[in-house]
């Protein structure tokens, strides 16, 4: 069943932060549950890997080597991986960010020709790329716990490609096989690694013969989420088109959510298991964003472009809390430019709305979006969407109304308040010498992990905040000495 655009009462308000200002084209954003972003950006010279951390507002430079460093993919840990070229191979790197270390995973020989790419990695550290051997592409898996290399395919003439991991070790990936000597078909697969067991299988599988007409369809690129849920988009030989798949892998649910006479492609999924994708009528009629909610069975029609002033939405995205973006062509008085939208259930928004080109927007659970800006031809920069905190909180790091801002937790509630003096210092502090070294950052981290708890014990102890404003007191005067 078809729904057409529900409604409920929730309007977002969105904080835009410009990451990056440079003369430099600052490419492919990621971002991860803590609203930290990680992209490539050249340097003058090659592409470089760079990181926002939003708690302490500040931009590190990854890597700086003499090569190209590409398609970078951040965890919640703020661990990185992604493929880097020396020479003229690809290898893949990871960037530890509790030890602000950098580790090479895969290496491959010089000359060998073999390229690992397309990393994915986990809240665990797990990382798996695929990986030409020099005949076929392979599937690779590196466990971070034990720091082995596990080899998930070991077919002599069948192409994997695509993988993706999630947090409970699981990959899946697309397999492909074209025989052209005895059957004259191509044969597509849907696999899965169970980390669990240890063991790969196929979920989908399909043969197309080579009379089908296959021009316009790319690789299948399943995504997975942290219940083992599968969604991918495949082509459907008896309607001629692609349609949307669905595959859970621990209850063997299997249905096709789409069946119709439309193209249904670029499918993401969140944790419900609820999915959103583009419809299109290759014949131009119809344009549209749909999604899928699990828990009913229902599809909803998100966009109407037909009484917007956009069209043609792409690039979809779903959080975990059900907010949806994507990009749009809009008209201008002069002109039109991309621009990114989000929908909260009850409206489309624009959160962009510059004069320049606004691209690739990706959202992360909470409902942070990053995207890039073609500010002109030579130049792409990166910016931040982020929700206010909630009000209410309950001690976990959500607020609760009397100015306990996600940072400097403990300096606001022993002061009274974020805009303290003591607390304005402690935070200069942080910025000017902790975040600058390995120690320094860790006990940040530590600190934005725990200090939630720690201002929620200590609010109401008038004695254990003088005890704290005691200690403090070095760090302030050396601060106010230093200024």
């Amino acid at each position: 069943m078809i729904l057409a655009f529900p409604q409920n009462d929730t309007t977002l308000e969105y904080t835009i932060t410009r990451i990056t200002d440079n003369e430099y084209r600052d490419y492919k954003p990621q971002i991860n549950d803590n609203n930290d972003v990680v992209w490539m950006g050249y340097d003058g010279n090659d592409y470089e890997i760079y990181m926002y951390e939003w708690l302490i507002d500040w931009v590190w430079q990854i890597t700086d080597n003499s090569y190209d460093d590409y398609n970078p993919m951040i965890n919640n840990n703020g661990d990185i991986a992604w493929q880097g070229r020396d020479g003229s191979e690809y290898q893949i790197l990871f960037y530890e960010n509790d030890t602000d270390t950098i580790w090479e995973i895969s290496s491959s020989a010089p000359g060998s020709h073999y390229n690992a790419m397309k990393p994915d990695l986990n809240d665990e550290g797990d990382i798996v790329w695929e990986e030409y051997n020099g005949s076929v592409y392979h599937i690779l898996l590196y466990k971070n716990s034990t720091g082995d290399i596990i080899q998930l395919t070991a077919d002599i003439a069948v192409n994997n490609y695509n993988p993706r991991i999630n947090d409970n070790g699981d990959v899946t990936w697309f397999r492909h096989y074209s025989d052209s000597i005895l059957t004259f078909a191509d044969y597509y697969y849907v696999m899965v690694y169970d980390d669990s067991t240890m063991s790969s299988f196929n979920v989908w599988q399909q043969t197309i013969s080579f009379v089908e007409d296959m021009s316009d369809i790319d690789d299948v690129e399943p995504l997975i989420n942290d219940n083992t849920q599968i969604v991918w988009s495949a082509y459907d030989p008896s309607l001629t088109d692609l349609e949307v798949y669905f595959f859970d892998v621990y209850t063997s649910e299997f249905f096709q959510i789409t069946d119709n006479d439309y193209i249904d492609q670029l499918p993401d999924i969140n944790s419900e298991g609820e999915v959103i994708w583009l419809s299109w009528d290759p014949d131009g009629d119809w344009d549209e964003l749909l999604l899928y909610r699990h828990a009913t069975g229902d599809i909803e029609q998100i966009t109407n472009t037909a009484e917007q002033p956009y069209w043609s939405p792409t690039f979809p995205g779903i959080s975990d809390v059900g907010i949806v973006t994507f990009q749009a062509v809009e008209a201008r008085l002069v002109g039109w430019n991309i621009e990114v939208y989000v929908y909260d259930g009850s409206e489309i928004m624009n959160i962009s709305g510059s004069d320049n080109n606004e691209t690739h927007p990706l959202i992360n659970s909470i409902g942070s979006v990053v995207w890039a800006v073609d500010t002109d031809a030579e130049d792409d920069e990166i910016f931040l969407a982020t929700l206010p905190e909630e009000e209410g909180g309950d001690g976990e790091g959500n607020g609760d109304g009397d100015g306990s801002s996600l940072d400097c937790f403990v300096a606001t509630a022993c002061y009274g308040t974020p805009m303290a003096d003591e607390v304005k210092i402690l935070r200069r502090f942080r910025n000017q010498y902790l975040v600058r070294n390995p120690a320094g950052r860790e006990f940040v981290r530590l600190y934005n992990k725990y200090g939630p708890k720690a201002a929620g014990f200590i609010r109401d102890r008038e004695s254990l905040k003088r005890i704290i404003r005691h200690c403090l007191k070095p760090i302030i005067l050396f601060m106010r000495v230093s200024s």
